[in-house]
């Protein structure tokens, strides 16, 4: 997918003016480049909605503006507010259409394995691999048919099937996805300790900001 994003160029650096353009509706970003680095400003609803979308991180952005009106680019970094998770800044990477990129892409699976239906567990340990290929050529997602896998059975990274004119980044070999078999019962009480109660796990809360913390303190 590809997409135009429209930037200004931004003269002014620092905490105070990028607060400022955050109030205007604004985003401080960087794109690099092989002509050197550029402070530019962007719309976060567009870069927002473009990273909700399947694979839009992967999409290659044709930039408008800051003198920079044709380069190709693809988002590389971004932060978000912990606590509104609204965006605070991006970086860019400029790239050559020409060339071959090294970009994350999701798994997603399909099929309902043999060890399943045999009353196995599914356990994904990968749910994203890095991938090299020319950026017209990035896929949203990747499928991995799990239908075969039977309980004890796993598919490693060099076990997928890749779409044409993908390659894989790493020279490692991990496991993605494995069917394991079924916890008994009774395994799963001997493995407690008398009057032990199983472990209930839950969401870690994000810490409190400092401000907060030393209000606390105040009162």
């Amino acid at each position: 997918m590809e997409l135009n994003l429209a930037v200004e160029e931004r003269k002014e650096r620092g905490n105070g003016p990028a607060r400022r353009l955050r109030q205007n509706g604004k985003i401080p970003a960087v794109m690099y480049g092989q002509g050197g680095n550029h402070s530019i400003v962007v719309d976060p609803k567009f870069v927002e909605k473009l990273l909700l979308t399947e694979g839009g991180k992967n999409s290659v952005l044709t930039v408008k503006g800051a003198g920079l009106d044709g380069k190709k680019a693809l988002v590389k970094e971004y932060q978000v507010d912990p606590r509104t998770r609204s965006l605070l800044h991006i970086d860019l990477m400029e790239i050559d259409v020409t060339e071959k990129v090294e970009v994350t892409v999701k798994l997603t699976f399909v099929g309902k394995s043999v060890g399943v239906v045999e009353g196995g567990v599914l356990n994904v340990i990968a749910r994203e691999i890095d991938v090299k290929c020319f950026p017209d050529k990035i896929p949203t997602h990747i499928d991995v048919d799990v239908t075969p896998l039977a309980i004890g059975e796993s598919f490693h990274l060099d076990d997928l099937a890749l779409p044409e004119g993908l390659e894989k980044a790493s020279h490692q070999n991990p496991t993605i996805v494995t069917v394991v078999p079924p916890a008994k019962e009774e395994e799963m009480q001997a493995s407690l300790a008398p009057g032990a109660e199983p472990e209930v796990l839950t969401e870690k809360k994000e810490e409190a900001p400092a401000e907060a913390k030393d209000e606390k303190k105040d009162k």
